[in-house]
């Protein structure tokens, strides 16, 4: 077996895990940490099991168990087994199992002790420095696991470029380095920016690199691109391009297996391997000396439309851009074509997945539970995750409910393992599975998805694949076969995606949520209400891609009943809407809620009450006389003259309806009026016999204000509410207070003699007795105004 940099610090790692259950490996790519650590963590083990290792894509897993295996001399499923969707190679002698990150989730669902059937001893997280969703979660479930059950179950993280020692201080685990041999690279950036289409910088740089390595025995150019797309057009550019003597060789994680293997080995004549990202890591290309980066990749993220995966084109990071490079240096001195100059501005790493993916599935997963996150979820996405398991119906205050404990047996989003169980439960299972399928193909043809599932979809490759997966998972809960397929198929279309209704009209669809999207309008259905679970994202605005038809009956089931009232002139009109969201059904002339409609006519009559109503003023100062006797201690209801108002505006609907309602008759019917008008009156008589009225002022004492002589033989304060006496604001002929009072026997006494004297002076024309209690008071005569 070859020697690895790696093998040097094996027995470190053994010391480490031995001591603290759980090491931190730097390693940069070439050490062989990917396939040595895991069998010798297996062969050196007296416990029973397996060491899984996660690995963040499916042809890592694969190439990575065929290299350990065949350096055993064995076949993969023998000793060194891999599984990852739809492949699978395991046998009861495998002692070491490469899998995809998502599946050590599906295993703890089913097996959350990680001990049933075959036990995992050692959990192994490779490329830990990618940080996706699935190896964050696996590290928290597993420290959680360590912390609990399962003290004796082994953790290694390894990677080629995080920060280990900041790693290792979070994990409080030991941090354990390995160096490779590195050959020096030569780095060839663009000096300045270069216009051309892609396909044509790829074909110069690929000239240029086969003429570097001519005559090598590192003849293999390696060259990076973001995606399928651009692997297709770079590689028809350079097959008609006769002046380039070299092989050409896509690679990425579509391809089928043999295809897969074939572009890892080299076979000593000049090739030109087209790779995603997939071949930045993990897995090694035989034969390469020069490498072209692109500087681009498609990341992982979710388009919030639906609720689906999505892959955007961005600029790489730096340290993938170290990563790419150094594929050039393994084997010899190497050379890299960057067809970018912007190497210094671009960020040092990606954000982990964590901070722009999709929660919902973690979320599901790991309801109710508390993990130790290395980043905790941001809060406002683990919300967004939490509000649609919600009205997915997979959760509640509970917990999982049953749906959602179905939905999480699946290999599938929640959106589409909603589609799924709701499918099985109509009795179209079969159908849902086909639909789910079809929907994670990517296309940019308009269509119903319903109804190409119902025509007979022909699916391949992957999605043929899960097709079959899926209506295996789902086989055992279909229900009975229901005797409309379509109306069925659309129903479980709409619980995966209630939130995606909106309303077709020509080219355009509202969304019962907010928002809009553009309709080709070749896409089939029509207008009228429709279900769009796959819209893209263009520069131009939203897309609809996939529309299907909803039946009137689902909305109607769902919909509500809204009041929308508006003033005219002198009356409140309504109009009722039948509603899903913001999309309007049926609307036609309504009758409201009463006290809506009674709250509008309210505000819109309190500037004009006093005309409205003939007796507002007294109403008003009905509402004085009742406040002051609550606040003397006196037990009555309290009243609000606007809410007395509003409740005379019940019932009807008009300035008009209002013209002979009483406010004070309003009043009456919570307040005693008797027992208000005996202790707090309008008015009191004077000694001239005049009725006075008395103010009732907020926050302060009644008074009543009359001219000095009408007080004349009065020998104290009248009281109010049986002992409280009145305030008398005792006026001079020019209508001024000459004194305020509420004690009239104490004025009459002691302040009389002089201010009589300052009156004789003033007003000599006019009576002022020496003593005011034997004088009659003069006749009373209006005022003119």
């Amino acid at each position: 077996m070859a020697v690895f940099p790696i093998d040097a610090v094996l027995p470190e790692i053994a010391a480490a895990l031995d001591g603290h259950g759980i090491v931190v490996i730097e390693a940069p790519p070439g050490t062989g940490k990917s396939t040595r650590v895991p069998i010798f963590l297996a062969q050196r083990s007296q416990a029973p099991g397996q060491v899984w290792v996660l690995e963040p894509r499916r042809i890592a897993a694969r190439a990575s168990a065929a290299f350990v295996a065949r350096s055993l001399g064995e076949a993969p499923g023998q000793s060194v087994g891999f599984a990852v969707r739809f492949d699978r190679a395991e046998s009861a002698s495998t002692r070491v199992m490469y899998v995809t990150e998502a599946l050590l989730g599906r295993r703890f669902v089913a097996d959350p002790l990680l001990r049933a059937r075959t036990p995992i001893h050692t959990v192994i997280l490779d490329e830990f420095h990618e940080r996706s969703v699935h190896s964050d979660l696996a590290l928290a479930r597993v420290r959680a696991l360590r912390a609990s059950g399962r003290p004796d179950l082994r953790l290694v993280v390894m990677s080629a470029t995080l920060d280990a020692a900041a790693l290792g201080r979070a994990l409080s685990a030991p941090v354990i380095r390995a160096e490779a041999r590195r050959f020096p690279v030569d780095v060839r950036p663009h000096l300045r920016k270069d216009d051309r289409p892609l396909v044509e910088q790829v074909r110069s740089a690929v000239a240029a690199g086969l003429a570097v390595s001519a005559g090598s025995e590192l003849q293999t150019v390696l060259v990076f691109l973001p995606g399928v797309g651009e692997i297709e057009r770079c590689g028809e550019a350079l097959a008609a391009d006769r002046t380039l003597s070299a092989a050409v060789v896509p690679l990425h994680g579509e391809l089928d297996s043999a295809a897969q293997d074939a572009a890892l080995k080299a076979d000593g004549r000049p090739r030109v391997v087209l790779a995603t990202n997939v071949a930045e890591t993990s897995i090694t290309v035989e034969g390469v000396g020069v490498v072209v980066d692109a500087g681009l990749a498609r990341v992982a993220g979710h388009d919030p439309w639906s609720g689906m995966p999505t892959l955007t084109l961005q600029p790489i990071s730096r340290a993938s851009a170290d990563q790419r490079a150094g594929r050039a240096g393994r084997l010899g001195p190497g050379t890299c074509f960057r067809l970018y100059t912007d190497y210094d501005q671009r960020p040092a790493a990606l954000a982990p997945e964590l901070h722009r993916m999709d929660l919902s599935s973690v979320a599901l997963e790991t309801w109710g539970e508390q993990l130790p996150w290395l980043d905790a979820p941001p809060a406002a996405a683990w919300r967004a995750a939490e509000l649609l398991l919600r009205r997915l119906g997979a959760i509640d205050d509970t917990g999982r409910t049953v749906v959602g404990q179905a939905m999480l047996g699946l290999p599938a989003s929640p959106r589409l393992a909603r589609v799924l169980v709701e499918g099985a439960a109509l009795g179209v299972g079969a159908e849902a599975a086909t639909l789910v399928a079809l929907l994670g193909e990517r296309t940019t043809r308009p269509e119903d998805p319903v109804s190409r599932v119902l025509d007979g979809a022909r699916l391949g490759g992957h999605a043929a694949q899960e097709r079959k997966q899926l209506a295996s998972a789902v086989a055992g809960l279909d229900a009975r076969r229901p005797s409309n397929p379509a109306s069925a198929l659309v129903s479980a279309l709409l619980a995966g995606f209630p939130d995606r209704v909106g309303q077709r009209q020509g080219g355009r669809i509202v969304f019962a949520e907010g928002g809009s999207a553009q309709v080709d309008p070749a896409t089939p259905g029509g207008d009228g209400f429709v279900v769009v679970p796959d819209v893209e994202k263009a520069p131009t605005g939203n897309r609809a891609r996939r529309v299907t038809r909803v039946p009137d009956d689902w909305l109607l089931d769902r919909a509500e009943v809204r009041a929308t009232m508006r003033w005219a002139g002198t009356r409140v009109e309504v109009l009722e809407q039948l509603r899903f969201g913001e999309l309007v059904i049926d609307e036609g002339p309504g009758a409201g809620a009463p006290a809506d409609v009674a709250r509008l006519l309210a505000s819109e009559v309190a500037a004009v009450a006093h005309r409205v109503f003939p007796d507002h003023d007294a109403a008003s100062a009905l509402v004085q006389r009742i406040a002051w006797l609550r606040r003397v201690g006196v037990a009555l209801p309290e009243v609000v003259l606007e809410d007395v108002v509003r409740d005379a505006c019940a019932g009807r609907r008009s300035f008009a309806d209002l013209g002979g309602v009483s406010l004070v008759g309003v009043i009456a019917r919570s307040v005693d009026l008797a027992q208000v008008d005996q202790l707090a009156p309008v008015a009191v008589p004077l000694g001239n016999r005049k009725r006075t009225p008395i103010t009732y002022p907020p926050d302060q004492d009644p008074y009543i204000a009359s001219r000095m002589q009408d007080f004349f033989g009065l020998a104290k304060s009248p009281v109010l509410a049986g002992s409280r006496p009145l305030v008398l604001h005792l006026l001079a002929p020019n209508q001024r207070p000459v004194q305020i009072t509420g004690d009239l026997a104490g004025f009459w006494k002691n302040h009389w003699p002089g201010i009589r004297r300052e009156l004789m002076r003033r007003y000599p024309r006019q009576m002022w007795p020496e003593d005011p209690l034997q004088a009659e008071p003069p006749e009373h005569r209006e005022r003119r105004r």
